[in-house]
């Protein structure tokens, strides 16, 4: 019979057995939780046979054997086995309460009274009756089949598209030198090596990838376990194949050419972003970053994070195959009642509902994520500092585009926590930079010697140190100054990684996410004295141009007249390109206070040792000073240099204007777009470099050049005609226009960095002189994006016939769970005689009578056999 038909006494002390049983297994999912979340540590504990380790493989161990003998307690209850089961209860109990983590022991004391309250209360004419447990619902056809196909489309496709900043700018870079391949194996490492405990977006996606596959599936818990297990394996297996076709297609001597990055990169957002955020504090913490201990805690922190994956997809399939069953009695208990209009609920029909609701409300809860609301700290402005010398530059490039350059040397910031202690004794560079795609070179003039290459890695602002010494000391005193200049900034520092270099390191720390380049270079000019050249600068007249600040210890050179020599001490620097303005031939007016947009009067200040202004031009510039309003000797302009110079410490002014005739910018433009400059992997793009001659004169000798692309992308993008391209033309009268196109045809994702494309041309004065010029363009992007099912498709196309494999899970689940399905339509209804319908059909035909002392025997029939 059913043991739903079973007297009360047996059902519950079933129940009892079902509960201590899934205690038991409860028990030991959180230990293996636990265990797998402390894996880095927990290996190491073992060894050294630590106590917390040790106890949780023994918790671990014992909740596994305890819940598997409380299944078969189970079932020797139903098959009406007291006496065995009762002495199975309390040896379980005992090893409950010694290795399964005393909760399970006290439940098995607890079914060991019920099961003797069955036994005190059976009589000898029971009937031997033996009860068959509930065998839960297979779910629908193909259930888990189907569960697995959503739920793995699912999470691929969440991955293209809600992958973290980071990785997808470096997906963007590098996905067009390592093939298609890399977008896919950057979104299969972040789905599963990354911490779902600290990314909440990936804990979210992998608990509804879980229970929604469960939740098809249906039927027994161990099916959601299954569908949960196969979906993890299979985005597992996408990352082995695009590894394996980036292996097989790609010469890695590329990466030694590795283009430009993108404009908005940021090797900070990389950085500190999933997967590298848990990999690179730990190579950060040891010189030697290939020793057996660091690659052990790698290896370790990868399992790590894989096997929490594992564990949240799971139990999110168990959940929802829990979750399913409970529906599913639910309405069948709905049904029978519209079919019989009465209600006809058992009696535990009451506690499967409320655990369905209790499911649904924790899955719900689980998808909603937390917000979290930063107060930012304000910033105050500095005091007056000790004696410094400032310098604000403006120059002129042959073509007439302006640049400024605000240099400030020998700063006394100790009123803002900034203070030459002993931390930097062994420091030769500490610095908070802010790129706001600045796509100049900060050369040795400028005292930093930054390369642009270097430079475009850091779109978000930054702290760079440069130590040498003893990495122990170094990395302390390093950290010192982190301190320090995040007390200054308002600002809290994360170190993102640390680079060895020779005998020193460089260690670069990350300020708050949130924290903009406009914000950030507020910041900073709050750190500088109050009637300096800084109250000059609107940061929001900068937002949108291309400009470089920098403010920490560095050598900082000066021009003329001021120092020289650079001087060891806080500095501070902005570099900004403004678009170019001055073309033609003639007379013209440069006024500061229209350029950079400032309100108040130049006014040097008396705590300073110098404060300059000075705009240079190129040779030849003939100017109209107004010297009439001030002495002779300010301002002042050099021949040599061609500088305009006036110190601001003698003589305020409201501005600083210069009317020249500027006869060496001829207005000749070159320019290289790229049509469409965004579409799908595949998509032919019309490259066009257009040079336009909107002068009134005529140059000679134009000659135009294109590289096209970088040769690192020869594999990944299609030009048609490749090579160089090359236009030669012996004059370029006014109004005339000269082009250069080609096609372009993208076989990768990403962001490609075109070369830009140079104009070099001569153009002869009115006495005689031949100037040569040269204008280069902008580098154009393509920005190609290709889907979840391009992706896939592609590696499974490369890599024939081993992706074939792939394809036994997608044909052979479908026939094997047809030909289940017929066997069970094929096998004949065994003849009830148990449970089964009332009828003469199903009683048993009577023994024949015996003959005995009483009663003769029947005579024999009278028919013939």
């Amino acid at each position: 019979m059913a043991l739903k038909d079973a007297p009360v006494q047996i059902r519950r002390a079933a129940t009892v057995a079902q509960i201590s049983s899934a205690s038991s297994r409860a028990l030991g999912l959180l230990s293996t939780t636990l265990i797998i979340a402390t894996l880095p540590t927990w290996i190491p504990g073992l060894l050294a046979y630590q106590t917390i380790p040790v106890a949780l493989l023994v918790l671990t161990i014992g909740s596994i054997i305890v819940s598997r003998k409380g299944s078969r307690i189970r079932e020797e209850i139903a098959e009406r086995q007291f006496e065995k089961a009762r002495s199975s209860t309390f040896t379980t109990a005992i090893l409950g309460f010694i290795i399964g983590g005393i909760i399970p022991g006290l439940f098995y004391i607890y079914l060991y009274t019920r099961i003797g309250d069955v036994m005190v209360k059976r009589t000898p004419d029971d009937p031997k009756t033996v009860y068959l447990l509930p065998h839960p619902s297979e779910g629908m056809f193909l259930g888990r089949y189907l569960g697995w196909i959503a739920a793995y489309l699912l999470v691929l496709y969440i991955g293209y598209t809600q992958l973290s900043p980071g990785l997808r700018e470096v997906s963007d870079w590098l996905s067009p030198v390592l093939g298609v391949h890399f977008n896919t194996m950057i979104v299969a490492l972040f789905l599963v090596f990354t911490n779902p405990l600290t990314y909440p977006p990936l804990l979210y996606l992998w608990t509804f990838t879980g229970f929604l596959g469960g939740l098809i599936a249906g039927g027994k818990i161990r099916r959601g376990f299954l569908v949960g297990m196969t979906v993890y394996l299979s985005t597992l297996g996408a990352l082995g194949l695009a590894a394996l076709a980036i292996y097989q297609k790609v010469d890695l001597s590329t990466l030694s050419g590795l283009p430009s990055p993108p404009p908005g990169f940021s090797i900070i957002s990389a950085t500190t972003g999933p997967v590298a955020g848990d990999i690179i504090p730990i190579l950060i913490q040891t010189s030697s970053p290939t020793s057996q201990m660091v690659i052990q805690d790698v290896i370790l922190t990868m399992m790590r994070n894989a096997g929490l994956v594992f564990v949240v997809v799971t139990i999110s399939g168990r959940a929802a195959s829990l979750f399913w069953q409970g529906d599913v009695f639910i309405l069948k208990t709905i049904w029978n009642m519209i079919k019989t209009k009465k209600p006809a609920l058992p009696e535990n029909a009451g506690d499967l509902s409320k655990k369905g609701i209790l499911l649904l409300t924790l899955a719900i809860l689980l998808l909603i994520p937390a917000y979290h609301s930063v107060d930012s700290p304000s910033i105050t402005q500095a005091p007056p500092s000790g004696p410094y010398q400032q310098n604000l530059a403006i120059g002129l490039d042959m073509l007439g585009a302006p640049n400024a350059s605000l240099r400030m040397t020998n700063l006394d910031l100790s009123s803002k926590g900034l203070v030459l202690d002993n931390n930097y004794a062994g420091n030769n560079l500490s610095l908070f930079i802010i790129n706001n795609n600045y796509s100049q070179s900060l050369g040795t003039d400028s005292g930093l010697g930054i390369p642009s290459l270097i430079l475009g890695l850091f779109s978000q602002p930054a702290l760079i140190t440069f130590y040498t010494g003893d990495q122990a000391t170094i990395r302390a005193e390093s950290d010192t100054v982190a301190t320090q200049f995040s007390q200054a900034l308002g600002v809290s520092f994360t170190k993102a990684f640390a680079l060895p270099s020779g005998q020193g390191s460089v260690t670069i720390y990350a300020p708050n996410p949130e924290l903009t380049n406009n914000d950030a270079l507020t910041r900073v000019l709050g750190l500088l004295p109050s009637s300096s050249f800084s109250t000059l600068v609107k940061p929001a007249n900068l937002q949108d141009l291309q400009y470089f600040a920098a403010i920490g210890l560095a050598s900082i050179s000066l021009p003329a007249p001021l120092k020289k020599t650079p001087t060891k001490a806080f500095s501070f620097v902005l570099n900004t390109q403004f678009p170019r303005q001055f073309y033609k031939a003639g007379q013209h007016y440069l006024s500061l206070k229209t350029l950079l947009g400032f309100q108040t009067g130049i006014v040097g200040d008396t705590n300073s040792n110098a404060s300059i202004v000075s705009i240079s031009f190129q040779r030849g510039t003939a100017l109209y000073s107004p010297l009439g309003q001030v002495p002779p000797s300010n301002p002042i302009y050099e021949n040599f240099t061609s500088t305009y110079i006036y110190n601001a410490t003698i003589t305020p002014r409201s501005d600083f204007a210069a009317n020249f005739t500027y006869p060496f910018a001829p207005n000749i433009t070159i320019q290289k777009t790229v049509s469409p400059s965004s579409g799908p992997l595949g998509t032919s793009h019309n490259i066009v470099v257009m040079v336009q001659n909107f002068d009134n004169v005529t140059v000679t000798n134009l000659n135009v050049t294109d590289d096209e692309a970088p040769s690192s992308y020869q594999k990944t993008l299609q030009i048609l005609p490749s090579g160089v391209q090359t236009g030669q033309f012996a004059s370029f009268p006014p109004g005339q226009t000269q082009f250069l196109s080609y096609t372009a045809t993208t076989k990768s994702s990403g962001t490609y960095v075109l070369s830009p494309a140079t104009a070099e041309f001569v153009w002869q004065g009115p006495n005689g002189t031949r100037i040569r010029y040269t204008a280069t363009t902008d580098k154009p992007l393509i920005s190609s994006s290709s889907g979840p099912l391009t992706q896939f498709t592609r590696t499974f196309t490369d890599l024939q016939p081993y992706s074939y494999l792939l394809l036994l899970p997608l044909l052979l689940t479908p026939i094997i769970e047809t030909l289940k399905l017929a066997g069970r339509h094929r096998k004949k209804k065994p003849e009830p005689w148990i449970n089964g319908p009332t009828g003469p059909q199903n009683i048993p035909p009577p023994a024949p009578a015996q003959a005995g002392p009483d009663k003769p025997a029947d005579p024999p029939s009278s028919k013939a056999p």
